[in-house]
Formats: C-alpha cells, structure tokens, sequence
C-alpha cells in the first residue's frame, strides 16, 4: 500500500500549527497567571476562586484553539476569496463563543462545589452574560486566526525561499518577484543592481527589472550562483565580468565604469571586494 503523498506546502503548514500553538499555549499559561494573581489582589479575600475560575475559562479556550488550523483550511484568509471567508469565520466566531463559555461554566459548576465549597451561577439565559462574554471572545478569536494565519505565511515564505536558493545553487538562475509576476533571470546575465527603497533595480543588457527584496538577500542569492557578483557599494552590486575601469576618487571611494557605460560608485568599505579588478 502507498503512502499518501505530503505535499511541502502542506507540511510547511503543519509545522506552522505547531510553533503558534505551543506559543499559544504558553500565552495561555501567562494570562492565566496574571489574571488570577491581578484579581487576587484586588480582593485579597478571594483566596482560590481567581484561581479556579480563571483555570476554567483559559482551560476552555485551550480545548477549542487546535481547531482554528482546520477552520484556516476551510476559509483562508485571503482577500481573493474574502465573499466565502467571512462568513465562515462569522460563523466560527460564534460558534467558538458559545462553546467557550459552556466550556467554562461546566467547567466551574463541576470545581467549585469541590474546591470552593459552593455552587457557581453564570445566567445563560441573561444575554447581557454573552455579549460581554462574546465581545472578548470575538477579540481572542481574531488574534488567534491571525496568529496562525501569519505563522503559515512566514513558513510559506521560508519554503520559497528554500526553493528560490536551490534554483540558483543548481541551475545559476534567479526566480525574482517582479510586478506581480515570477521572473527567471540566469545568473551571469545581472550586470548591476541598485537599492532603490524597498526594491531592488536589477539591470541586465537593455532591461531593467524593480524587484521587491532588499539588496542584501538578492547578494546572498547571487553568491549562490558562484558568479562574480559583489558589494561594491552599501547601496550597489556589480558583475566583475562588466567592470572595465576602476578609477580612485580619493579617501579611498572609486568609480567603477561598466562596459554598459554605466558608473557605479565603489565604497572604501568593500574595496578589498573590487579592487581585484584594478
């Protein structure tokens, strides 16, 4: 019998469930902890009821949250498909409520006869109980989606970027993000690149491409590729294979003149990186 086939995305989000559930979990523990101490004391009588009833309530809240990833499944947060999303989170939303504060109140009705040495009451029929039950429970929802949501995107991204170095270690070719489009470039085809904000102008014979990324990430994929690409400049990389002429301007700083034409300044900073062309 075969295996089922795992999918890298798939487990990419999977381990991203993970990681924001243990933080969760350990969020989970501190709020525990600060609630019940900041109500005890306020009301130093209280003794062990903050303890037990904030224990039920973030006890509850702990039952429900490994459901959120399959939830995130289902209805993604994505503005392409927001019209099926948002209901499903509306309706998860209140569904998380309603079974959070039973969670709490079976919960407490079960401990507090045992420990506290009385009943608890909750009024389930006053619905002043759920909106202020469900105003809070609808904040920690949103944060809680979005918590998992953003864990996914930042592991999704990381599996791109695994994939963007493997391309360039391999074949000596860059996959760039360009105007909402992936582009290929070969390696030895970059002749300048140029910070430009939170871009990047990569400069190849007769076109220029504005990449988002910053210059130091597309360095370390040039380096990938073993060409001859280097920091000239804090703000600039330049292919040696198209440097024609070094010239000194003083304090150590250089023009680099490319044989596109261009000029390039180079920075005593990373002189020791150029200046084997000289």
């Amino acid at each position: 019998m075969n295996a089922p086939t795992r999918h890298p995305e798939t487990e990419a989000d999977r381990q991203a469930d993970r990681w924001a559930l243990a933080g969760f979990v350990i969020f989970m523990l501190a709020s525990f902890v600060i609630q019940a101490t900041s109500i005890q004391l306020e009301d130093r009588h209280a003794r062990l009821e903050p303890w037990v009833r904030e224990g039920a309530s973030h006890l509850s809240l702990l039952c429900l949250v490994p459901f959120f990833p399959r939830i995130l499944d289902i209805a993604p947060l994505s503005l392409r498909r927001w019209r099926w999303s948002v209901p499903v989170h509306l309706v998860a939303c209140l569904a998380f409520t309603v079974l959070h504060v039973l969670g709490f109140v079976l919960l407490r009705k079960l401990t507090y006869p045992l420990v506290l040495d009385h009943t608890y009451t909750f009024g389930l029929s006053d619905p002043i109980n759920w909106i202020y039950e469900g105003r809070k429970d609808a904040y920690g929802y949103g944060i809680t989606m979005l918590t998992f949501a953003l864990a996914r995107m930042a592991m999704q991204n990381r599996l791109e970027s695994r994939a963007v170095d493997e391309v360039a270690s391999r074949e000596q070719r860059l996959m760039l993000k360009s105007g909402g489009r992936t582009i290929m470039l070969n390696a030895g085809d970059v002749i300048h690149a140029k910070a430009a904000g939170n871009y990047v102008e990569v400069s190849t014979a007769g076109k220029t491409h504005l990449v988002r990324m910053t210059l130091t990430e597309l360095e370390r994929l040039l380096e990938e590729t073993g060409g001859h690409h280097v920091r000239v400049h804090r703000s600039h990389i330049v292919n040696l294979d198209h440097a024609m002429v070094i010239t000194p301007t003083g304090e150590g700083d250089a023009m680099i003149e490319l044989d596109t034409g261009e000029t390039v300044p180079g920075s005593r900073r990373y002189r020791d990186r150029y200046a084997q062309t000289a």
